[in-house]
């Protein structure tokens, strides 16, 4: 993190600077209040102080998360995962768990964490890995599209400001909400 700290100190004010705040396993990289599964390999004081130091010397912070990946929630909260059809949770190769985008869990859940991030001073928000997995064994009786635009606009309309920015990477065929 010390690296990290002085090559951002070289750049000049306003520079993005975009950091992974969460990993796909549901580890958070920072003092979260929305979860209490952090990353054992990294220095959590040590990171929030570079978050605030970064935020207060005026650079353009993003965070950067998984959307829809996540071990730890899909674990402790199962009705909020992607099932199988033999009834249980879909898992990637990875080991992760992934979660469902139209559930009112998942969404709360996300919202949580985008406005946990804002109140930290983050500019914006990008959710990565912003889809269904192709499975045919999910069981997924939505319109996959319809549900992932349906979630992002509510994240925006609950989370975006003039201030702090919601965005997503996803794959091709998703809309992104007004404004995005």
């Amino acid at each position: 993190l010390e690296a990290v700290r002085d090559q951002a100190r070289a750049l000049p004010k306003g520079t993005p600077i975009m950091m992974d705040v969460k990993s796909i396993y549901g580890n958070f990289y920072y003092s979260s209040r929305v979860s209490d599964k952090r990353n054992s390999d990294l220095d959590i004081k040590k990171m929030d102080s570079l978050i605030q130091e970064l935020n207060s010397l005026g650079y353009y912070t993003i965070a950067r998360l998984p959307a829809l990946r996540d071990y730890h929630y899909g674990l402790n909260n199962v009705q909020y995962g992607l099932p199988v059809a033999a009834g249980y949770l879909w898992m990637d190769d990875y080991g992760c768990y992934w979660l469902n985008p139209g559930s009112d869990g998942t969404v709360s859940y996300l919202a949580q964490i985008a406005n946990e991030l804002k109140q930290l001073g983050f500019r914006e928000v990008v959710f990565f890995d912003y889809y269904v997995p192709d499975d045919r064994s999910i069981v997924f009786r939505e319109e996959e599209a319809q549900v992932l635009a349906k979630t992002a606009q509510t994240l925006v309309n609950t989370c975006a400001t003039d201030r702090f920015a919601v965005s997503f990477t996803a794959r091709d065929y998703f809309q992104a909400p007004d404004g995005r």
